[in-house]
């Protein structure tokens, strides 16, 4: 019985031990669940301005005590109170273990906006107001809570991160804040760009016109700078650039438009992210062939008037000629095409509808040397006959002397020979300037001025195709 009794002791005793331990470790766990650390390790304060620092994780009183308390002080609370500019420690003590907070007093004189751009585009890319400090670090500034207040403008918008948005146009000011003191203010202006006064163009080709942004709005270049760029989606059918003013300021009041060849493009305009863009139609607005290919192919697209009526004569004279068939010799094409210079010359010297040298010398045989010279070299080139424009000068033996001239060179039979196709027409002759190998001596050639007429007449449009007409 006695035995009995002393194991029920032991019993209990172990009991009591068990739940004693537990339940010191279970109080134990309970004051310090979760990391112990400090609610912040950096702070920014202006200077008066409090604020609370508590240690977490643990139910312990903290010793709070300050680095350097010229700076800013610490209430036994953990309470911090800026006093003045600069940077010191906060330090927490519990269970003989130190927590630090680094606390910056900031001083706003020490900063200012510099914003990306004085103009916003409505609708466009953001300006970013970027506040700057030679004294601390673009992290330092993203982290100090800087705010905006705008007036002027009720469309403006400000992000977290400082990017302004404008919904409408006026001019607005910015001032900017850090926890309630002021430390800048910026004058932005928020425009409108509404794009052109026309809503299509129509220019001729190699001409030049200038088209007008709408409501008489200025691009200035000294605000916008590389935020403007203007493109063509065809530069092979209409160049553009923007058109420049000197006006007490520098500005671009508008585009101007060259024609380079019949078709359409699309002109666009881009201002900080806001794209307007207009139509332009260049001549008759149709992408034609070159007129030796129209001749050659029989395909006129996009040709009309005198021109049209041309290339369809050029063919007719050709295959009525048999010129494109290897049964006639090259010198027998030459002589056809000379023969009917020589026949229409100046079978028309009065009021005429053909403009250009080509048509005029087809169906007027009014024209001058140069003329003549251009439209024995198209003729040659629509039947593949390898031909020259020569440049120089002449003398006529009628007391003018030395004066400027053309005439041309053309391949025969594997021959490169010279041949004045105006004088024959004019002689009425087949004799002294056809066909020579030496040049004549009262013809002499230019520096430079002896090659394929694309070469010579050297132009970024179709070659004859401002001959037609």
């Amino acid at each position: 019985m006695k035995i009995k009794k002393i194991s029920i002791f032991i019993f209990a005793f172990f009991i009591t031990l068990f739940f004693s331990t537990n339940y010191s470790l279970i109080s134990s766990s309970a004051a310090t669940s979760g990391a112990i650390a400090l609610n912040t390790t950096t702070s920014y304060l202006v200077k008066g301005e409090t604020t609370v620092l508590k240690v977490t994780g643990i139910s312990a009183k903290a010793t709070w005590t300050s680095k350097n308390k010229r700076i800013a002080n610490v209430s036994s609370s953990g309470k911090v109170t800026a006093i003045t500019y600069g940077t010191t420690t906060v330090v927490a003590t519990v269970n003989n273990k130190s927590y630090t907070c680094k606390v910056i007093v900031v001083d706003p004189s020490e900063l200012y906006l510099k914003p990306s751009a004085e103009i916003i585009m409505v609708g466009g890319k953001e300006v970013t107001l970027n506040p700057q400090s030679y004294l601390y670090s673009t992290v330092a500034i993203q982290k100090m809570g800087i705010t905006y207040e705008i007036t002027g403008n009720d469309s403006i918008k400000i992000s977290s991160a400082g990017e302004v948005t404008a919904a409408k146009a006026g001019k607005f000011k910015v001032t900017a804040y850090i926890h309630g003191k002021k430390f800048g203010t910026v004058s932005i202006t928020a425009d409108d760009f509404k794009g052109f006064s026309d809503s299509e163009a129509n220019v001729a080709v190699e001409d030049t016109k200038e088209i007008y942004f709408a409501d008489n709005y200025k691009l200035y270049d000294k605000l916008h700078n590389e935020d403007v760029n203007v493109t063509s989606s065809d530069p092979k059918v209409v160049e553009v650039k923007l058109a420049y003013s000197v006006e007490n300021l520098d500005y671009y009041y508008g585009i101007e438009i060259t024609g380079v060849a019949d078709g359409t493009a699309i002109v666009s305009v881009n201002v900080s992210g806001v794209k307007r863009q207009i139509k332009v139609t260049v001549g008759i607005g149709t992408t034609v062939l070159a007129p030796v290919d129209a001749v050659k192919t029989g395909n006129y697209t996009g040709y009309t008037g005198n021109s049209l009526e041309t290339l369809k004569w050029v063919r007719k004279f050709i295959d009525s000629n048999n010129l494109m068939s290897s049964s006639v010799t090259d010198r027998e094409k030459v002589s056809i095409i000379q023969n009917y210079l020589i026949q229409s010359y100046k079978s028309n010297v009065g009021d005429t509808v053909y403009k250009n040298s080509i048509s005029r010398i087809l169906f007027d045989g009014d024209g001058v040397c140069g003329d003549y010279a251009t439209t024995f070299c198209f003729l040659c080139e629509c039947i593949d006959l390898p031909c020259y424009y020569v440049g120089g000068v002449s003398d006529n033996g009628r007391g003018d002397g030395w004066v400027g001239h053309a005439w041309n060179k053309v391949q025969v039979d594997g021959i490169w020979y010279y041949i004045d196709t105006y004088w024959c027409a004019g002689l009425h002759s087949l004799d002294k300037y056809y066909l020579t190998t030496d040049l004549w001596s009262d013809h002499k050639v230019g520096e430079g001025e002896e090659g394929y007429y694309s070469d010579i007449n050297f132009s970024r449009y179709a070659t004859y195709i401002y001959d037609l007409g």
